[in-house]
């Protein structure tokens, strides 16, 4: 299956990257209706990333070209709404340069690796439920709600250290990597 680009699993994936231009129109428009089909949006495009996971191993449809795409999807989606958020002022700048600086660090480092090992390196369980917390978080900032004020307040903490964990699990598979022979 490493050769196959368009399976059910890829386009899923695809499709969440397509989201991204809508999601951000809605967050940008200041309507409140539009910010709940923007979080509708978000409900749907994380729905389609378990997905995707989900029918590529059921399917047996996972390839190489899969386990690139489905982490950029994830990263342009929840970065992009990240900036969206941070220049509304309803995420921390500090918390943006923090996802940013991680993300980057992995796709440039993850792109080395399959450059002079030929490994492309796969999520983590870890960078799963990373990325399950900023989804949950972004969507608590997105709906404003006060009674949800302190479980977004719990869920930046949360992924705070989801992200941090994260970068550590993949820099220690980066360095073992990078050390072969």
């Amino acid at each position: 299956m490493h050769g196959r680009i368009w399976t059910v699993s890829n386009g899923l994936s695809v499709l969440r990257i397509l989201l991204v231009y809508p999601i951000i129109a809605l967050l940008s428009s200041g309507a409140p209706t539009d910010r709940y089909a923007a979080a509708g949006l978000i409900v749907f495009a994380a729905c389609t990333d378990f997905l995707d996971g989900l029918l590529a191993r059921s399917l047996n449809q996972v390839s190489d070209i899969g386990k690139v795409i489905d982490p950029i999807a994830d990263k342009l989606g929840i970065g992009a709404v990240a900036v969206a958020l941070a220049l509304k002022g309803a995420l921390p700048v500090w918390f943006l340069l923090l996802l940013l600086a991680r993300d980057v660090a992995i796709f440039f480092g993850g792109l080395y690796v399959q450059r002079t090992k030929g490994v492309i390196l796969q999520s983590t369980m870890v960078g799963k439920w990373a990325a399950g917390s900023l989804a949950v978080l972004i969507l608590g900032i997105v709906l404003d709600l006060p009674s949800f004020a302190p479980v977004v307040r719990a869920l930046l903490i949360v992924s705070v250290c989801l992200l941090v964990i994260s970068f550590g699990v993949y820099a220690r598979r980066f360095v073992t990597l990078v050390r072969r022979h």
